[in-house]
């Protein structure tokens, strides 16, 4: 039977992403995707979900607030922290807390699955960075005749930025940010939302 999974991000670009791969896998099943972290309890208390997989930064309540919570939940329900974050003081929060995993969101789809199918079968995993040795580059990253500020534009999208929150930072309209990404839509050429999902999880 797959695992059933429940999922904690406010950013709906990740949050969904995320719920692409995992339908992707046979090994889980997704039954609610939730981005307002007020309501992570109650919709744990009623699903009753095997696996949850928690944001570490959010609004209103912050991952730890949201584990501390969940841990007082009966039944057996594994946790794992997913997050932009690889501070040896935040994972040290966290393992206090005796969560399942701490995985980077750095990772690609497939280490993600099998760190998650680790956690399954009573592993604790900490998985914080999945760059390459120095021995061993990764090839150059295809950037698909992306422009430099379409390529900061993504990178900000990664972060869960919204357009408007992109315009604030780059100094730009509105309205210059979403022509920026109407034509990154065109250029790549991915058919599915898993492959836009690993090009995005690439840029550095």
């Amino acid at each position: 039977m797959p695992t059933r999974t429940i999922l904690i991000d406010d950013h709906r670009l990740f949050n969904d992403g995320l719920s692409l791969v995992l339908r992707e896998s046979p090994d889980f099943i997704v039954v609610e995707q939730v981005y307002d972290s007020r309501l992570a309890l109650d919709t744990c208390r009623r699903h009753a979900p095997e696996l949850v997989l928690v944001d570490f930064s959010m609004p209103h309540l912050d991952g730890l607030a949201v584990v501390k919570q969940l841990q007082q939940l009966p039944g057996s329900c594994r946790i794992v922290i997913i997050s932009m974050y690889a501070e040896k003081r935040e994972i040290d929060q966290f393992r206090a807390l005796s969560i399942d995993g701490y995985i980077a969101k750095t990772v690609t789809a497939d280490r993600l699955l099998t760190l998650l199918r680790q956690v399954m079968h009573g592993q604790h995993v900490i998985e914080t960075d999945s760059a390459p040795s120095p021995a061993a580059p990764a090839p150059t990253q295809p950037t698909y005749g992306l422009t430099k500020r379409e390529i900061e534009i993504l990178k900000r999208v990664k972060q869960g930025l919204t357009s408007e929150q992109i315009a604030d930072e780059l100094s730009l309209s509105f309205y210059t940010v979403q022509t920026h990404r109407k034509n990154i839509s065109q250029k790549l050429p991915f058919s599915t939302k898993k492959q836009f999902y690993d090009f995005l999880t690439s840029l550095e």
